[in-house]
Formats: structure tokens, C-alpha cells, sequence
């Protein structure tokens, strides 16, 4: 039981890129442009287009799932660790890859896509997100080179910035994966036409709000990690 925690960090290692992929086929590049439905008469591209629907709702539940248990493998990793006393060198080195790479890999890749889609505020996304992953990575850096193996101690208020970021991550996934799903059932009976869910609006604010904050939270205790500290003498 002493190889749980790594294996469960290892886990969520591979599943990052895992999401990565799945959103990607389902939002960037869904492997084929859909089919041009003509009116309630065009039968057969009424229902190539459902499946079309179909293939990218598969995949962003799917990515909404992974991800869901990539994040749980962040906390029960910690958790097993504390449990049967299993730290480990390769612990420490490992787990800071697996956070960042789980949170900014797919901050990258919604970028990308709201950027492709004509997002009018796709500029905010992406600045945010490369505050996130300049920071994480930066603090990764810092604490994988420290002599001690540890650098910068974990606050509390960047533990609060950690669970943002999941949530901000989590949380488009699961929307898109359930908006997905809402066009899939729409199609049916509008084939060709885009549903635009009543909640869209009011989520898009929200989220983005919430990635500006989860942004700032970054910057802030990335200035605190590394602000000169005052000598007491």
C-alpha cells in the first residue's frame, strides 16, 4: 500500500493529457466539419449530423469524467500518503508535475478553442491562463531545483488558488459535456440548428469571473512565495 500515493499521482499524470485529447476532438478539432443539413426533408445529413453531435458529446463527457477522477486522485493521493506514512523522494518530484499539468493543459486548450470559436473575450482567457501556467510552472521550477527538495511552503490561500483551478477546469468541462448532450436531444427534432442552453449566459460570466480570480490568486501568491522576507534582528 506504500506504492498508492505514487500510483495514484502517476494516474493522474497520464490522464491529463488523456482530457486534453478528448476536448480537443470535441471542441478544436472533432475530426470532420459537420454536415450541412438543408431543411427538415434532408434525411440522411439530418442524421449525420446527430452522430456528428453524438461523437462530441462521447468525448466531452468523457473528458468531464477523466477529469473528475484526475481530481480526486489529488486529494486520496495526499490522504494514502498521510495514511500509511508513504513519502517518498519521487513523490515529492512527481506530484507538483501531475497538479500542473492536470489544471494547465486544459486551461491551454479552452483558450485555444474559444480563441478558433471567435470568443469575443477569448484575450481574458488566454491572459489568465498564462498567468496560471507561468506561475505553476514557475513554482514547480523553483521547488524541484531547492536544495531541500521542498522551496516555497504551500499556503493556504494558494491551496484555495488550487481548488479554483479545478473547479474552473471542472466546471467547463462538465457544462460543455451537458450542453453537448442538450443539442444532441435538440438535433432531433431541429436538425442544423445551434441550442443555446438558458443557463449559457449567466455560466459564461461566472466562469470567466471565477478564472480571473483564480488568476489573480495565482499572481498574489506567487508575489508572496517569493517577496524578499524582512530580517526580524
Amino acid at each position: 500500500m506504500k506504492h498508492l500515493p505514487n500510483a495514484l499521482t502517476l494516474l493522474r499524470l497520464v490522464l491529463a493529457p488523456l482530457v486534453v485529447w478528448l476536448f480537443w476532438m470535441g471542441t478544436v478539432s472533432p475530426g470532420q466539419l459537420p454536415p450541412v443539413v438543408t431543411g427538415p426533408e434532408d434525411v440522411s445529413a439530418a442524421k449525420a449530423f446527430t452522430q456528428y453531435l453524438k461523437t462530441i458529446a462521447l468525448d466531452m463527457t468523457l473528458a468531464a469524467i477523466l477529469f473528475g477522477v484526475a481530481a480526486l486522485t489529488d486529494l486520496f493521493d495526499g490522504m494514502a500518503a498521510r495514511a500509511f506514512n508513504a513519502h517518498s523522494k519521487f513523490g515529492r518530484l512527481i506530484d507538483p508535475i501531475a497538479d500542473k499539468a492536470i489544471v494547465g493543459l486544459p486551461l491551454i486548450v479552452i483558450s485555444i478553442a474559444m480563441w478558433r470559436s471567435g470568443y469575443p473575450l477569448w484575450p481574458v482567457v488566454a491572459i489568465a491562463t498564462a498567468v496560471i501556467v507561468f506561475r505553476d510552472v514557475s513554482m514547480t521550477l523553483i521547488r524541484l531545483t531547492s536544495p531541500d527538495g521542498e522551496g516555497a511552503r504551500v499556503s493556504s490561500l494558494a491551496k484555495i488558488k488550487t481548488a479554483l483551478e479545478l473547479i474552473v477546469v471542472g466546471s467547463l468541462l462538465g457544462v460543455s459535456a451537458i450542453g453537448a448532450h442538450l443539442q444532441v436531444q435538440y438535433s432531433i427534432d431541429n436538425p442544423g440548428y445551434v441550442l443555446i442552453p438558458f443557463y449559457a449566459e449567466a455560466f459564461e460570466w461566472v466562469w470567466l469571473i471565477t478564472l480571473v480570480i483564480t488568476a489573480a490568486l495565482s499572481a498574489w501568491t506567487a508575489f508572496q512565495y517569493l517577496r524578499p522576507v524582512k530580517s526580524t534582528s
